[in-house]
């Protein structure tokens, strides 16, 4: 397999809940353009491309395909990859295969969402209902009182069962999802493509916001956000003729548990909090990236955490802490950006969440803090390798990446 490389980034200008001066296309074509702008590259330069997003969300069919005047698209080779809340990172993927077995050298990956001309509740009813029609066929009680009830609340409803759980089991209280809320909002602060920003964050300012079900506030909630983002792979031999440099895939994985809402609600099957298949693709992916303590190797994590005690949880399921032990990191300030282990220095996707770009931004968040071009945000260490997490489906599907600021030897 071929070593494959980050070597152009492109953002919307910015990632706010309505842009009403655009539509999607003429959005999507912002971060194409600025990608261009950063490289120097064009659409000539591009062999392939890759485009992700749920298009239940906003409810338009094939996007790629009326918006490719837009995304310099046409006459070239597109794939659609649409998984959840992991489709970022799954279009990554997908462009490191096209370029890893030798198809293409170099593969544009095109992401975004505009929830503000969807519904993202909608959409993600219409994975669920499936699941409860089958569960009623076969007599499962789904009344508020299985914990199939909490889907009625949408999404924070649901993520309830999985923070009580992680707190239950690490020792972590509310407090700490507080501090962690308010770290994200202040690093998020530092990044001009983040969505909800306060320099002046506190774990006592995120308490004061309103419990919307227990433990989760309002202030420990991702936002709404539209938005796209851009990136440009490259061979290891077109990304020394393009480009000045590159961020390394040097290990990917994937990994899905059992899919039933019912069961992960329940706990029947699986604890909402265990997160198996992020234990086991992490193990994959920093075996195939040659990482054998990620302790001591991975500089930063970037983590896909919808909700605040997300990046705890993931945090010791990624192996970056035992288990129990991120909120001791937290409260040492190990997570800060002049910190040990640097986490979503860029805000995260609790502050940032344009669906279908969410898991990507984890990695081209983790590209540029190789490449050193993060800005105000750029982690005070030198980033030698980094790690993105992307998390989706009902609670349990997670995509890993780990880059490098080398290509790989071998």
């Amino acid at each position: 397999m071929r070593n494959v490389g980050i070597i152009g980034i492109g953002y919307t200008p910015v990632f706010v809940s309505k842009r009403k001066d655009v539509n999607i296309a003429e959005m999507i074509s912002e971060a194409v353009e600025d990608c261009f702008a950063n490289t120097g590259l064009g659409p000539d330069d591009i062999d392939a491309m890759v485009f992700g997003n749920m298009h239940t969300f906003e409810g338009v069919n094939m996007p790629h395909l009326w918006a490719a005047d837009y995304i310099a698209s046409l006459g070239k080779p597109v794939m659609r990859i649409a998984t959840g809340g992991t489709t970022g990172m799954s279009a990554i993927h997908a462009a490191y295969y096209h370029i890893a077995s030798g198809l293409h050298d170099v593969v544009m990956v095109v992401c975004f969402e505009k929830q503000s001309e969807g519904d993202s509740q909608v959409g993600l009813m219409g994975i669920v209902t499936p699941e409860i029609m089958a569960m009623l066929q076969a007599g499962i009680d789904i009344s508020g009182s299985s914990g199939m009830g909490a889907l009625a609340g949408g999404s924070a409803g649901a993520i309830s069962f999985q923070a009580s759980s992680y707190l239950a089991r690490s020792g972590a209280g509310i407090e700490h999802i507080d501090g962690m809320a308010a770290l994200e909002r202040r690093n998020a602060a530092k990044n001009p493509y983040a969505h909800l920003k306060d320099a002046n964050a506190t774990a006592e300012s995120v308490a004061r916001t309103a419990l919307i079900s227990y433990p989760i506030r309002f202030g420990h909630i991702c936002p709404t956000s539209d938005g796209a983002t851009v990136a440009i792979l490259a061979s290891e031999e077109k990304a020394a003729e393009l480009a000045d440099g590159a961020a390394w895939i040097h290990g990917l994985a994937n990994c899905a548990s059992d899919a039933s809402a019912g069961n992960i609600l329940e706990g029947v099957i699986t604890d909402p909090a265990e997160q198996m298949p992020c234990q086991l693709a992490a193990k994959q992916a920093f075996e195939r990236a040659g990482i054998k303590d990620p302790k001591k190797e991975i500089d930063c994590v970037e983590i896909y955490n919808g909700f605040a005690h997300q990046t705890l949880m993931f945090l010791e399921k990624l192996g970056m802490c035992e288990v129990g032990e991120a909120h001791k990191l937290l409260d040492a300030g190990e997570l800060e950006i002049n910190g040990r282990c640097p986490v979503n220095a860029s805000g995260g996707v609790v502050s940032t969440n344009a669906i279908g770009t969410s898991a990507m931004n984890r990695v081209t968040e983790c590209a540029l803090q190789i490449l050193g071009q993060a800005g105000e945000h750029q982690v005070e260490k030198d980033v030698h390798k980094a790690l993105s997490h992307g998390w989706g489906g009902l609670m349990q599907y997670v995509t890993i990446t780990v880059l490098a600021d080398k290509p790989r030897k071998g």
